[in-house]
């Protein structure tokens, strides 16, 4: 038996530090000026000195913020690579992303999908649970190196691809509008 792709899953591609987070905050306010619910999380980046020092996770409408992971050790978070994460920062991620499922959120948002991901961790069991949801467009944002690999693992299209380096927000917004949402619009008012 042949695994169908997910129609309803879009990939936002770009280069490490390259923006991703800043060009799904851009998309999101599109989206919301059209009045579109969105939900789910973004994952901003810090910097100290210069360099990435962590991340927090900031829910899509209230700007609700966690701290996700940073350089320094702390009790009862896990290292992953080079950072130290919150357990807590996953747990309330999945709590937010099963209150945009609940309120029916037409757009959902997970930045970012990664390493941790393609490995079983971090956010891959609630990418498992959202791939069954094809009623709601989703942003994944991820690596460009790592595109392929999560297009191959959560089946989706590789002409569902966002590419940072070729796109603007307004224009993805635009193809997703015509693409995606216009098609999915009928029966849902």
């Amino acid at each position: 038996m042949t695994q169908a792709y997910h129609n309803n899953i879009y990939l936002l591609k770009g280069a490490v530090q390259g923006g991703k987070t800043a060009f799904l905050s851009k998309m999101t306010e599109l989206f919301q000026k059209e009045g579109i619910t969105v939900g789910g999380f973004l994952s901003p980046g810090k910097v100290s000195n210069g360099k990435r020092s962590g991340f927090d996770l900031r829910q899509i409408g209230t700007g609700t913020q966690v701290n996700m992971a940073g350089l320094q050790e702390k009790e009862h978070w896990f290292k992953y690579r080079r950072f130290w994460f919150n357990p807590m920062a996953f747990a309330q991620g999945e709590m937010w992303m099963e209150e945009s499922l609940k309120n029916k959120s037409r757009v959902l948002v997970i930045d970012e999908v990664g390493p941790m991901e393609l490995e079983g961790r971090g956010w891959a069991g609630l990418l498992d649970r959202l791939v069954t949801h094809d009623k709601m467009l989703q942003l994944w944002s991820v690596r460009e190196q790592l595109a392929s690999q999560v297009l191959e693992q959560w089946f989706i299209g590789s002409s569902q691809v966002i590419d940072m380096d070729i796109d603007t927000p307004l224009s993805a917004h635009k193809k997703l509008m015509t693409s995606w949402l216009i098609k999915n619009t009928a029966g849902t008012e």
